[in-house]
């Protein structure tokens, strides 16, 4: 069955929850019935047909066109796929532990917070605490991948678990903050107190850190097999960097002030 597609009416005037709108709860509903969904919208609630145009779309994937007060976009998403036309809010991706969230613009704070799975790509910039936890959790991202192809604000990657995170723009300052496990990689420059509390992981940079935290020393350079074959795997890696990964870096080891091993490596 095909996928409906949703064209805003206007621009929105208030902020809208949209993580009750995913593909496997819309996939039995026809036009009528999903017009009448109401969602949380403002301080009350709104019938998805007043603030959208509900059509049967050419695909399976579910099509929603952009705007900026779109909050929990792919929120809890477990299968399927959601496609943005333009930018989302808050929280796209919260939770969401399969499928496939893409967004064609820029997303707001708490992208990917709590995340478990699937696959997020955002082709401009995203927020604050990009794969950070969600309130209450002691850890960020587990698993999956995210790929932004502009910058992220503060707090990119906060006690991330686990997953990839690729950046192809700049970071702001607290990358990686308190990270326990699960790889990071920004292509552009990184903001101060990057690694600050990182516990294990890895963090790839293509510049090096203005700002290197008092926990963080070289180890030196070298070759690292275990780089080149995670850039054979995962190809987007390669082509963050320009289109290749020669394996050679320098690498940073720490938090060492708060007894972590994680790395920095300062590819080459």
């Amino acid at each position: 069955m095909s996928g409906l597609r949703l064209v805003l009416r206007a621009p929105l005037q208030a902020r809208l929850d949209c993580s009750a709108l995913a593909p496997a709860a819309l996939a039995g509903l026809g036009e009528a019935a999903a017009e009448r969904l109401l969602l949380p919208y403002g301080t009350g609630r709104a019938a998805l047909g007043d603030l959208f145009t509900v059509t049967r779309g050419a695909s399976a994937a579910l099509v929603i066109s952009g705007d900026p007060r779109l909050d929990g976009v792919g929120a809890g998403l477990s299968v399927g796929e959601i496609l943005v036309d333009g930018p989302i809010g808050a929280g796209g991706g919260r939770g969401m532990a399969g499928g496939r969230l893409v967004v064609r613009g820029d997303a707001g704070d708490d992208l990917a917070t709590g995340m478990a799975g699937g696959r997020i790509e955002v082709s401009g910039g995203a927020g604050a605490r990009l794969g950070g936890p969600v309130p209450g959790a002691r850890a960020g991202m587990r698993a999956g991948l995210v790929k932004v192809g502009g910058g992220a604000g503060p707090g990119l990657g906060t006690r991330l678990r686990g997953g990839l995170i690729l950046i192809g723009g700049d970071a702001g300052e607290r990358a990686a903050e308190a990270m326990i496990a699960g790889t990071l990689a920004v292509a552009g420059s990184i903001g101060p107190r990057a690694g600050r509390g990182m516990r294990r992981g890895s963090l790839l940079l293509g510049r090096a850190p203005e700002h290197l935290p008092a926990g963080f020393a070289s180890s030196g350079a070298g070759d690292f097999v275990l780089l080149l074959l995670l850039a054979r795997r995962v190809p987007e890696i390669a082509a963050l960097f320009g289109g290749g990964v020669s394996g050679r870096a320098e690498r940073l080891v720490g938090d060492r002030l708060s007894g972590g091993e994680g790395e920095m490596l300062l590819l080459r």
